[in-house]
């Protein structure tokens, strides 16, 4: 099909979900459950469909793709955002969700309050979650959270990002496979002699599904804040924002599925390293990282990160590989304008992963191999009366997100025996 023909479809269905949409905001409703299952199918639709665009990306600056000049979004597209693509509320969302009027009182100073207010939407008219409870937070409140936990996150920036409007969002994929076999997705290929018979295979193709998880965090703060501190409500939005962007990376490197992500470290496609032989135990030997980037993905090796505990720190720092006949030491982690690096590649330490000696204390990570799902429309509440006798609001915050990495398994290599993957990790040391 010709590239205009696609664009136009692809164009026509964006605006046939910006219509549901819109109608819903007009009326002053959520969406009900039949148009949330038909705009999951579209957006299914859509991404096959922006997949047969020839040399055109899914979204970024200059994306044409749904017929709005440079416009990566409007209200009815919900592309899937790649690891160096903007991530901010708009470019995720465009311009849906409710808006906060009032000029004279904030939402949170609204919410409070514990007052009836116009602008105040209580998300209970859900009919897909009607036990969350909550008021919907003004895109513009919602777009300065994640703002802040963003910039506080290490997965989420590194990976690939699908906006999501209904609870669930399926998205293809392949196969990860055997090279010794075929191909990723099972592509193989052979020379054939002129009038020769052409070997036939079957691609194999996945469905992905992102459910969106719940995430509730709870902020506990004295009345006096509310009341006597100007600035006590934009102090919500900071934390609010960082305290997300820690559980969802949590959850991303070490989520067990089910009501939660799939984190990494927990994924069929991670390849665990193991120790030397004799090696001792809660030590790091300069082998082990030798080991760990062999395992590396080839194709990952540009985008990868040593991702650290903050036990490790010791070991790591005082880790050297004895140069040339003086016996000198080179430091095997080198430090340039406060960024560490190990074998070329940067090293970021949190408290994240598990702490030293244990499985999962260092990895090497392609966070581009991830993918999460971010819902839109986050919720906020609070009450006065669970902490009443010490005189202390307690206030919740709900966002809803998945995530898993984008392989099934590790890969087989063309020599049928060397396993590789864009997640490698040493292996615990007892």
């Amino acid at each position: 099909m010709p590239y205009e023909e696609i664009k136009n479809d692809i164009r026509k269905l964006s605006e046939g979900k910006f219509q549901i949409v819109a109608a819903a905001k007009r009326e002053g409703r959520e969406l009900t459950r039949k148009e949330d299952a038909i705009l999951s199918e579209m957006d299914g639709a859509l991404l096959a469909m922006s997949k047969t665009l020839p040399d055109k990306p899914l979204s970024g600056p200059g994306s044409d793709l749904n017929g709005f000049g440079n416009s990566t979004r409007h209200d009815g597209g919900l592309n899937l955002i790649g690891p160096n693509e903007r991530k901010d509320y708009k470019a995720l969302f465009g311009n849906a969700g409710t808006s906060w009027k009032d000029k004279n009182i904030n939402f949170f100073s609204a919410v409070l309050g514990g007052r009836a207010h116009s602008g105040l939407i209580r998300n209970s008219l859900n009919e897909t979650v009607p036990s969350d409870g909550g008021f919907l937070v003004p895109g513009e409140t919602a777009a300065r959270i994640h703002a802040v936990s963003l910039e506080n996150e290490l997965v989420m920036p590194r990976a690939y990002l699908q906006p999501m409007m209904g609870n669930s969002i399926k998205i293809p994929a392949m196969s990860i496979g055997d090279h010794s076999t075929a191909l990723f997705g099972g592509f193989t290929a052979s020379y054939t002699d002129e009038a020769g018979t052409i070997s036939e295979a079957n691609p194999k193709a996945r469905a992905m599904e992102l459910n969106a998880r719940k995430l509730t965090g709870l902020i506990r703060f004295s009345a006096e804040l509310n009341s006597d501190v100007p600035g006590g409500m934009s102090q919500i939005e900071t934390l609010c924002g960082k305290g997300l962007a820690w559980y969802r990376d949590k959850s991303f490197l070490k989520g067990v599925g089910s009501s939660e992500p799939l984190g990494i470290l927990n994924s069929n496609c991670l390849i665990s390293v193991s120790p030397e032989t004799g090696q001792a135990a809660d030590t790091i030997v300069y082998e082990n990282l030798i080991s760990c980037m062999s395992r590396m993905f080839a194709g990952s090796f540009a985008n990868s990160t040593w991702v650290c505990h903050q036990s490790t720190i010791p070991q790591l720092l005082q880790l050297s590989i004895v140069s040339g006949l003086s016996g000198s030491h080179v430091p095997v982690m080198s430090e340039s304008n406060g960024q560490f690096t190990i074998l070329t590649r940067p090293v970021v330490f949190t408290e994240k992963m598990n702490p030293l000696g244990d499985k999962g204390d260092i990895m090497l990570a392609d966070f581009s191999q991830y993918v999460v799902g971010l819902r839109e429309g986050m919720r906020f509440d609070s009450s006065i009366h669970v902490a009443f006798e010490t005189d202390e609001i307690l206030s919740r915050i709900i966002e809803r997100h998945d995530g898993q990495p984008l392989w099934d398994s590790s890969l087989v290599l063309e020599d049928g025996s060397t396993t590789v993957s864009p997640f490698v990790t040493l292996a615990a040391r007892t």
